[in-house]
């Protein structure tokens, strides 16, 4: 019966949700694809694991999903991330940071071309242009960066790439992106680069974010909407970015699993800092828009009235509530998250900002609410708390008032889904 549906306004377009692989987890994934568990199939796979991560994306790819390429070249050429994990991407230089000179067409490391070769044989749909993190819309790196998505289109062309798509991954801090001049020169010298999407990497800004912080992102963003292209935002996570898409900023979003959901490259041109553990486990409490540790969840379902206030309620996620989401936080997570972005992508465009308010937010309102007046034995988990129902309260009042101001601009285009070996977008772009 679905083919009699009939939409007046056209058939809403799925926001498009992206997921960062990151540099290890990838078992558990491949179990979470396997039981179906995982649910979000557009992929951006780090250059330095790629291969030890060829059966995820082996399977990844006989369901459908689509493959992007993370060159790591923005870590590569930090001081203080080349010698981490993007060491392992085959362009990686083991001795220093990749130079400008790395990245010029005829160069010695031909890097570009080594990109080029890669992406092709490991069967990816897309790629991230090689870019660093810029200091302005001034730096001469971002002339550099340009030359090198259009030497990278090149490549690919030669080596048989036609097929495979270009993502410009812009990588700001906040106060560019709030520079109403930097925007302009961004996007100037962008027009004549050519890219399927431009994806947001904005050093300072995630889940996190203050209500003014993501009113104030949302706007800047619309800015680029002049370049019709579509826009992703990379690194934001929670109903930050939920509300990134519902208002229309970006047409898509990209975070990791449980992390990733903030960037954040202050400390990348400062020397490594030794020492330090792995990262701790962490699960999602959607009322409180929070990942926490499972030492504070313990602490905290220890209040009375904790476990059926903060518990998950959905037991298509969780049928056995909390033991569920601690036994596989991951697939809490994942499924939480796509749970938000396929409900919102029900919604049509126009009412999906009202959607988001209405639904998503002041559901975590009341809920950051009456967590806020739980009696918890720790006072540092108190005021994280109180803390939380102050900040989700505000970013409505903020959110409500951007509301009646944007109502009615043209929202960022969604990414469309690339697969298979059909010409990519920016080939005819060029």
């Amino acid at each position: 019966m679905s083919e009699n549906v009939v939409y007046l306004h056209g058939q809403p377009k799925p926001v498009g949700h992206f997921l960062r692989v990151g540099t290890s987890g990838h078992r558990q994934l491949e179990t979470l694809l396997g039981s179906g568990k995982m649910m979000v199939d557009r992929v951006v796979v780090e250059a330095s694991a790629a291969l030890r991560q060829h059966d995820l994306l082996t399977a990844l790819t006989d369901v459908g999903g689509e493959l992007i390429l993370d060159t790591n070249v923005a870590e590569l050429s930090s001081i203080g991330r080349f010698g981490g994990a993007a060491k392992s991407a085959p362009w990686a230089n083991p001795e220093s940071v990749l130079t400008p000179d790395d990245l010029r067409p005829n160069a010695n490391r031909d890097v570009i071309g080594q990109i080029a070769r890669f992406a092709v044989k490991q069967g990816f749909h897309a790629v991230q242009a090689p870019a660093h993190v810029l200091e302005g819309s001034t730096d001469q790196l971002f002339a550099l960066d340009c030359e090198a998505a259009a030497a990278l289109r090149r490549a690919l062309d030669a080596e048989g790439g036609k097929h495979i798509g270009i993502d410009y991954p812009l990588m700001i801090k906040n106060a560019s992106l709030r520079d109403p001049a930097q925007r302009r020169a961004f996007i100037a010298a962008l027009k004549n680069v050519p890219f399927d999407n431009l994806w947001f990497r904005v050093s300072g800004f995630g889940s996190d974010a203050t209500p003014m912080g993501l009113r104030r992102y949302i706007a800047a963003m619309m800015d680029f909407h002049r370049l019709e292209v579509p826009i992703v935002a990379d690194g934001v996570g929670g109903l930050v970015g939920v509300a990134i898409a519902a208002f229309g900023a970006a047409g898509g979003i990209c975070h990791g699993v449980a992390e990733k959901e903030r960037f954040d490259a202050s400390d990348w041109a400062k020397p490594p800092q030794t020492g330090g553990g792995g990262r701790e486990k962490r699960v999602l409490v959607g009322g409180l828009d929070r990942l926490l540790s499972v030492k504070q969840v313990d602490a905290l379902m220890a209040a009375q009235g904790a476990k059926p206030l903060l518990s998950c309620h959905d037991r298509s996620c969780c049928p056995n509530g909390l033991s569920d989401t601690l036994k596989d936080p991951k697939a809490h997570y994942l499924r939480q998250r796509a749970r938000q972005i396929r409900e919102l992508s029900a919604v049509p465009d126009a009412r999906r900002p009202q959607h988001f308010l209405e639904k998503e937010l002041a559901a975590a309102e009341r809920v950051a609410r009456s967590a806020a007046k739980l009696k918890v034995s720790d006072e540092g988990l108190s005021d994280v708390l109180q803390r939380s129902s102050d900040r989700l309260e505000k970013m409505h009042a903020v959110l409500e008032s951007l509301n009646g101001t944007i109502a009615g601009q043209p929202r960022a285009p969604v990414p469309p889904r690339r697969q298979g070996r059909g010409a990519s977008v920016a080939s005819h772009r060029r």
